[in-house]
């Protein structure tokens, strides 16, 4: 682990231990305004775009806040449904607003973001449901949002990406919203942590298999939920006509296994599917573009997959990154 790592990780054993912490303290400490140069250090640059605006849409649940993320008044764009990660417990439009807003300028793709119910107040599957039904909104009013809906995708980070992999598995089973793609970064995908990484990185910065073990009890409404291949995409019995993904993993995280699973069933199911592991990088890395020196290659190889979606001469496995991984033809 190189030495800004080390520094991250010597900030993050600073504060208290999410095992410690009750849900309205855990969102307090990572939903509370903070300076501008923490924000700067950890997301890096926020990016201006011409266009960001909140609102309500309606779902089974109620009224779910979604941010729209225009990195042009050019119509229509393509779509990227995004799902925030925090445990399902924790996260809102803002813990996210800078890593959207990068999406959005990178790939010049419409982003709208999802503010969905957090357990354990409401377990699953409503932050699922949320999700799902954010994102088949999207679809049944993309001509009044500017987007293509032949181009909408989903994209969610940790649990966001559990989720996001869970609304592909929905849109196909219930004949729902056509998805293009799926971009799932260091996703969680099997609620019974039955993997070697997660033993092997269990106190690994950022994110430790007792915060997992939490962040699962809280989501799951009954032990059994954890079986529901809506809860853990992994253990679904098949994963045949899903949309092409992107899987991003890091080599230090206890999640790794899992992702690297999930995109070798998806390649064997027939799914066009592109899978990075980032050697020396942690869960979340992303989100630290200051200490992590793979995130700059990350965030180019999710530019470009994401604007292969548009242009005929781009191809998602002409990754210029050499880490990428593809099934052979």
């Amino acid at each position: 682990m190189d030495w800004k790592l080390q520094i991250l990780k010597g900030l993050l054993n600073r504060s208290q231990p999410i095992e410690l912490l009750s849900p309205e303290a855990l969102r307090q400490r990572n939903e509370t305004s903070r300076p501008a140069v923490i924000d700067w250090l950890k997301h890096g640059r926020k990016r201006k775009l011409p266009k960001v605006r909140n609102q309500w849409v309606t779902g089974r649940h109620g009224n779910i806040p979604i941010r729209l993320y225009y990195p042009s008044l050019n119509s229509p764009l393509p779509c990227v449904v995004f799902f925030h990660g925090g445990g399902w417990v924790t996260g809102n439009l803002g813990t996210h607003d800078a890593f959207c807003r990068q999406i959005a300028y990178q790939s010049g793709a419409l982003v709208l973001s999802v503010a969905y119910r957090l357990a354990p107040e409401f377990p699953y599957p409503t932050p699922l449901e949320d999700c799902y039904d954010a994102t088949q909104w999207a679809a049944q009013n993309a001509d009044a949002l500017g987007a293509d809906p032949r181009q909408l995708m989903v994209m969610g980070d940790s649990a966001g990406g559990n989720l996001a992999a869970a609304v592909c598995l929905m849109a196909r089973d219930l004949e729902g919203p056509n998805l293009q793609k799926q971009i799932l970064l260091y996703p969680a995908l099997d609620g019974t942590l039955n993997h070697p990484s997660m033993d092997q990185y269990a106190d690994a910065p950022v994110l430790k298999k007792t915060a997992m073990e939490i962040f699962i009890n809280q989501y799951a409404n009954s032990p059994a939920d954890i079986q529901s291949p809506y809860f853990s995409p992994l253990l679904a019995e098949t994963l045949n006509h899903l949309p092409s993904a992107l899987v991003i993993t890091a080599a230090y995280d206890p999640l790794r296994d899992e992702g690297q699973a999930y995109a070798q069933r998806l390649q064997q199911a027939g799914v066009p599917t592109q899978v990075t592991d980032y050697p020396g990088m942690v869960h979340g890395f992303l989100s630290f573009p200051r200490f992590c020196s793979g995130a700059k290659l990350a965030w180019a190889e999710i530019t470009q997959y994401l604007q292969a979606a548009t242009s005929p001469n781009c191809s998602p496995t002409d990754s210029l990154n050499p880490l990428a991984k593809s099934p052979p033809d």
